[in-house]
């Protein structure tokens, strides 16, 4: 079954953008292979900034996004009209429940791409199985955080289990954790998630 990875760049303190949800501070790296990276995932959702942003990338040459099936592209936005983005599926409503029942098919993971409300509903609805986050270098003191606030009614701290860690030669660490109700310890190999070799 696919797995829900909220994969997203991040400050050192915790933030995917500026005050003006602009992410100019983000670090070019090379060595990272996003075409190999856009292979793993067969749907990709994400809010409506988010999706507004990626628009900003350009053409299929620097964006990504548009040489995937537009269907498999999902968007949560009670504004954006579906007649304005045809072949793209935009939801009002529902949107958590979509999910769910994507999960349930067959095929490669979802990218869940940000942002942080959308996350954090999925995240309260148990449906993360990783955060998967590329810690930028930089302290930005302010901004569009990873997560929105949790109600303090909910389990918190959210426990993770550490997948892994690297360090890249621009000061990039990319980093990954399982949700634990969907990983296991594996004595031999350390944690592992359920279903992601």
């Amino acid at each position: 079954m696919p797995q829900l990875r909220y994969n997203v760049a991040t400050s050192l303190d915790g933030y995917i953008a500026s005050p003006d949800g602009s992410a100019d501070w983000n670090i070019d790296d090379s060595t990272i292979d996003f075409d190999a990276l856009y292979e793993e995932f067969d749907f990709f959702v994400m809010g409506r900034k988010t999706y507004e942003t990626m628009l900003s990338f350009g053409g299929p040459d620097e964006n990504r996004l548009c040489n995937r099936p537009k269907k498999n592209v999902i968007v949560a936005s009670r504004s954006l009209k579906p007649e304005d983005f045809p072949g793209i599926t935009i939801l009002s409503t529902n949107v958590v429940e979509f999910i769910r029942q994507l999960k349930l098919g067959a095929g490669k993971d979802i990218w869940l791409m940000g942002g942080n409300n959308l996350a954090t509903q999925c995240l309260r609805a148990g449906l993360v199985d990783t955060i998967e986050a590329a810690v930028m270098p930089v302290v930005l003191g302010d901004g569009i955080k990873l997560m929105e606030a949790i109600d303090s009614t909910e389990n918190l701290p959210v426990r993770l289990n550490l997948l892994g860690s690297e360090r890249l030669e621009s000061g990039i660490i990319m980093t990954s954790g399982g949700n634990r109700e969907n990983c296991h310890i594996d004595q031999e190999n350390g944690p592992q998630v359920d279903g992601v070799a």
